[in-house]
């Protein structure tokens, strides 16, 4: 046994020898490894199917080229279209490998969407047809205009029918919610209209038609007024029409509205300064700072995005922006002129056209200072004119930044319609310049540039004529003015005086009309009165006496002597006026009676007043001798003074002798509050103007006053007037209530920016300018009433002139019962004539609802007529009140909003 071992082992030995021995003399060859593989692509799904053919290897690293990578021995791939190269590689277990590459392209054939080109290799063009129509695609045949490019287009065929067209099907929907545009190139050698139909969407079908001007290349847009997406395309060339040939399209893609570019070069109505092929820079100049930018006040009517014009002012006088127009503007069918402001200050905006077929016209029109406003010029004028300035302020010296948008012609509010002159005469005898014929040459201009133009404001109740003069003041002197020289001599026996109709921006305004005799200007009288509205008609009448009769043939009208401005005013129905012979009866021209003397001058009383005709021409003025008692008041009249407001007093007087007299205004009893002013009078007759206040004082007892001094001798005081500068027409609601607006007796109707101009009466219920609910606007006025309680709201009017006798009114207002009106709770409205009886009613009551529990719980609109009474005597009150007086157990509320009060 152990011989059979050693015996093994010894054979083993030897193998082992001879093993190594082989080993050195002939190496053992492995199995090679060869990586390879081929592949199969499903052209419609990208899909890759690999077969892996390498040789003895088992296991294998793939790299797709896309930067996917994997182990599987045949794997399959989806590609996206393009262009691969896909690496191998193979290994076995030895650790021996190899690598293999092959280079693949992927081309899905894909749908057709927006943008198209016609210009992908892969994409399926192919156009459904219909009505006769074909489709195809070839080489651009005429690369030119808006497509240079030598490539692919999409040629359309017309047979000539009418509505045939083609549609695709989108691989991907046109979503409109953003970019509301589709922009192309379309090829044409006729004008022709195009029709984009969207279809198949989340909304309704949509269209547009745009137009081609038959140049051959041209760029189209359809704008499309949508939020929806759609996924079919459908166009119609000439779709209505019978147009035959060929046509072409190409480049077709979705941009937005704001990004089509404008083709337009001039300066034309409408403007909206959006488009960025005009100059707006160039084109508008003038004397203000112009450019356009984005709306900086996204707000209220113009919150678009949008471009806009910029004007700043730098608080000049009539500074403006000039805007030189490619295009007139004609007047012949519309006359209005519309755009949109923006401003934060409540300023006059004065629109002027000028370089046309007749003199320059001009509207002003207020902006309230809100921000963005829409304002509307009309205009009378039958012309067409070049140029269009726009004054922000024009008189005025107002600075700031103010946008100006969307300018366009309108038809107009025609309004009441202007009255044409039927005469006029320049002669001495009947003189009345009315403007009903052009009067240049007959002016004389010292410094006031006249022009005859039409009326920018007729739709009133002073002046309706079509035609007015204008003057501007050149600035040149401080007595810059206009005169008109007569054939005769101005004859005040037959009439009493001069009446002028005048227009001015500017407050207060002063007018004086001098009379002189040509050639001889220092034998002159002259008189001059100051205007109380502004940017409003206004007759103002200048009475003449005997003494002035033949001696003068020359008029010389002033506006704002000695102030040396530029302003421009306007000026009409210059005339003669009365029959003479002292019988008017009262002083229309202010807030007394008999201001002349004339008829009735018992209105006036005075220590030794003597009423004087003057020779045979019956002419009257006061002449009162004094008694030489410095504190007795010589002459007065008692007039309606209202606390807190400013007058002017105007009078002529003359003395036997120098004095010193006071003159002014201030309440008939103790205490003795007055204003009054020192004048020193000669034996010359001079007219005198007194600027004066009531802070102090008012009411119903109050005076004009005229106080002779100590010395004895004889005052002579005539053609006296007294005028509230800041009153509306005659009376006001007191304190710092502005005036109502034009036609309207009441303030703030609306209640809103001047509520306080309401007085409130609880009387044992509550009243109140509600916030909570209104009509319209942010306020009302509100009434609640309970068992035993007249609450209610108040405004009243007064001044003598204001309310008229036999007159009738009505009141319209805006009623809610914002909880119900029980047990016999009473809402009226009345109003009543000043002053109070004895009892402390009215002397003049008009009941307008009584027992009416019935408002409604909606907005109702009520308009009620009334007429006053014989007596009245100038002043009204409008009084709402809720009644619930009486036992039992009563109440309710209600709101009163958007008030007026006006003449039938």
């Amino acid at each position: 046994m152990k011989k059979l071992i050693i015996t093994l082992k010894q054979i083993s030995i030897l193998f082992l020898a001879l093993t190594f021995t082989g080993c050195e003399d002939d190496d053992t060859v492995l199995p090679k490894v060869v990586a390879n593989f081929t592949y199969t692509i499903n052209i419609d799904t990208g899909t890759v199917t690999f077969l892996n053919i390498s040789e003895n290897a088992n296991t294998y690293e793939w790299d797709f080229g896309d930067g996917n990578a994997s182990t599987e021995i045949n794997p399959i791939k989806v590609y996206s279209n393009g262009t691969y190269t896909v690496i191998l590689e193979a290994n076995n277990v030895a650790g021996a490998s190899d690598t293999f590459q092959d280079e693949i392209t992927i081309s899905i054939p894909e749908i057709v969407t927006i943008p198209i080109s016609f210009d992908g290799v892969n994409t399926n063009y192919g156009a459904t047809t219909f009505g006769g129509a074909s489709f195809e695609l070839v080489d651009n045949p005429d690369a030119s205009g808006t497509n240079t490019s030598a490539s692919k287009v999409g040629a359309i065929t017309n047979s000539g029918a009418a509505y045939e067209g083609f549609y695709f099907d989108l691989g991907s929907p046109i979503d409109l919610t953003t970019d509301k545009t589709i922009k192309m190139n379309f090829w044409s050698n006729a004008a022709v209209d195009i029709l984009l139909k969207l279809e198949e969407g989340t909304g309704a079908a949509v269209e547009v038609v745009a137009s081609h001007g038959g140049t051959g290349w041209e760029t189209i847009y359809f704008t499309f007024d949508s939020d929806s997406s759609y996924s079919r395309f459908t166009m119609f060339v000439d779709g209505p029409g019978t147009t035959a040939g060929t046509f072409y399209m190409d480049d077709v893609m979705q941009i937005s509205t704001t990004d089509i570019p404008c083709i337009e070069t001039n300066l034309e109505l409408p403007i909206d300064f959006d488009c960025n092929g005009i100059a707006f820079t160039d084109k508008i100049v003038g004397n203000v700072s112009f450019n356009v930018i984005d709306n900086p006040e996204l707000s209220g009517i113009n919150a678009e995005e949008s471009k806009v014009g910029v004007i700043t002012n730098v608080g000049a006088n009539w500074e403006n922006a000039f805007f030189n127009l490619d295009t007139p503007v004609d007047f012949s069918v519309d006359k209005g002129i519309a755009f949109k402001m923006f401003s934060d200050q409540a300023l006059p905006i004065k629109l002027k056209f000028e370089d046309g077929t007749e003199a320059p016209v001009e509207v002003d029109v207020n902006h309230g200072g809100t921000g963005w406003e829409e304002l509307t010029f009309n205009f009378t004028s039958t012309a067409s004119f070049n140029d269009m300035v726009i004054f922000v302020d024009g008189p005025g010296t107002a600075s700031g930044t103010f946008y100006i948008d969307d300018i366009e012609q309108v038809a107009g509010d025609a309004g009441t319609p202007c009255e044409a002159e039927a005469m006029q005469s320049l002669a001495g005898a009947d003189f009345n310049l009315t403007f009903m014929s052009d009067p240049t040459s007959s002016i004389i201009e010292d410094g006031g540039d006249f022009t005859w133009i039409d009326n920018p404001d007729f739709d009133n109740d002073i002046n309706k004529s079509c035609k007015v003069g204008q003057i501007t003041k050149l600035g040149n002197n401080p007595w810059d003015n206009n005169q008109i020289d007569l054939d005769a001599k101005l004859d005040f026996n037959a009439n009493e005086g001069l009446k002028i109709k005048v227009w001015s921006a500017r407050a207060n305004t002063e007018v004086r009309i001098k009379l002189e005799e040509i050639g001889t200007p220092s034998n002159n009288v002259e008189q001059f009165l100051t205007t109380t509205v502004t940017n409003a008609w206004e007759e103002l009448t200048f009475p003449f006496t005997s003494a002035d009769s033949g001696k003068f043939d020359k008029i010389v009208i002033f506006f704002d002597l000695n102030a040396n401005n530029t302003d421009t005013y306007y000026f009409d129905d210059l005339m003669l006026y009365g029959t003479g012979g002292g019988t008017g009866g009262t002083f229309d021209d202010g807030l007394l009676t008999n201001g002349d003397f004339e008829n009735g001058a018992e209105a006036w009383i005075g220590n030794a007043l003597d009423v004087q005709t003057e020779g045979d021409n019956s002419f009257n003025f006061a002449n009162v001798t004094t008694v030489g008692n410095a504190f007795d008041v010589n002459l007065s009249q008692v007039v309606e003074i209202i606390e807190g407001k400013n007058y002017t007093l105007n009078f002529d007087a003359s003395s036997d002798g120098n004095r010193t007299m006071l003159a002014g205004i201030g309440l008939n009893q103790d205490p003795w509050t007055n204003d009054t002013q020192s004048v020193n009078l000669t034996s010359e007759t001079q007219s005198y103007t007194l600027e004066l206040s009531s802070a102090a004082f008012g009411g119903a007892n109050s005076r004009v006053i005229f106080d002779m001094g100590a010395d004895l001798g004889v005052v002579v005081i005539d053609n006296v007037s007294l005028f509230c500068n800041d009153c509306d027409g005659g009376g006001g609601t007191g304190g710092s209530c502005p005036a109502p607006p034009a036609g309207d007796f009441i303030t703030d109707g609306d209640f809103e920016a001047n509520a306080d101009c309401w007085e409130l009466f609880d009387n044992g219920g509550s009243t109140t300018i509600s916030t909570s609910i209104s009509n319209g606007g942010s306020n009302s006025g509100q009434i609640i009433t309970a068992t035993g309680a007249n609450p209610g709201l108040k405004q009243t009017r007064f001044g003598a002139g204001t309310i008229q006798p036999n007159t009738t009114y009505e009141v319209t207002f805006d009623i809610i019962a914002s909880s119900a009106l029980v047990d016999g709770a009473v809402f009226q409205a009345f109003t009543f004539s000043e002053p109070e009886d004895g009892s402390g009613l009215p002397a003049t009551q008009h009941v307008l609802i009584a027992g009416d529990p019935s408002v409604t719980a909606t907005w109702v609109t009520r308009t009620y007529e009334f007429t006053t009474a014989a007596n009245v005597d100038g002043g009204l009150s409008l009084l709402f009140e809720l009644v619930c007086g009486g036992a039992g157990t009563c109440g309710g509320t209600i709101n009163i909003d958007n008030v007026s009060l006006k003449v039938k």
